[in-house]
C-alpha cells in the first residue's frame, strides 16, 4: 500500500512523518489505526533528499501490514483461549478464569511489543519517492 506523508521532523538519518488526515476517512482500517493521531518513523534507504515539510510517498507492503495487524490485535485475542483453559484447570471459579484469560491477552500484547521492538526496521514504512516524483 502506497501512501503520501509529510515529513514532520528530521534528526540525522531518522525521519518522522505524519499522514494526510483526509486519507484516513476512506481507509477500511482507520478505526484501528493510530497513525492518524501521531507521527511515526520512516526509513529512507535510497537517501532521497527530504527536508521538514516535504511530501513523500511511502510503501507499506500488504503482507507486512496484515501481519502487523495480526500481531498487534489477533495474537492477544488468540491468547485469551489458552488463558481461559489454564484458568479452567486451576479453578472452578469464573473469576479465576476471567483473570487468567485477561492475563493471556496481556501476555499477547507483551509478546507483540517485544517482537516489534526486535524487528522494528523490518516493519517500518520505507520512502520510495518524493511527492513531486523525483527520487
Amino acid at each position: 500500500m502506497k501512501q503520501t506523508v509529510t515529513i514532520e521532523d528530521k534528526k540525522g538519518n531518522r525521519l518522522i512523518a505524519g499522514c494526510d488526515k483526509s486519507l484516513c476517512e476512506s481507509c477500511k482500517g482507520s478505526f484501528f489505526c493510530t497513525s492518524k493521531k501521531a507521527s511515526f518513523d520512516v526509513l529512507n534507504p535510497d537517501n532521497i533528499p527530504l527536508e521538514k515539510g516535504d511530501q513523500a510517498v511511502i510503501d507499506m507492503p500488504s503482507g507486512k501490514t496484515l501481519f502487523t495487524v495480526f500481531m498487534s490485535l489477533g495474537l492477544p485475542l488468540l491468547m485469551f483461549l489458552p488463558g481461559y483453559g489454564i484458568g479452567a484447570l486451576l479453578s472452578e471459579s469464573e473469576g479465576i478464569r476471567l483473570l487468567t484469560s485477561l492475563s493471556g491477552v496481556a501476555l499477547g500484547f507483551i509478546i507483540s511489543a517485544i517482537f516489534f521492538h526486535i524487528r522494528r526496521r523490518k516493519y517500518t514504512p520505507v520512502i520510495i519517492a518524493r511527492k513531486d516524483g523525483t527520487e
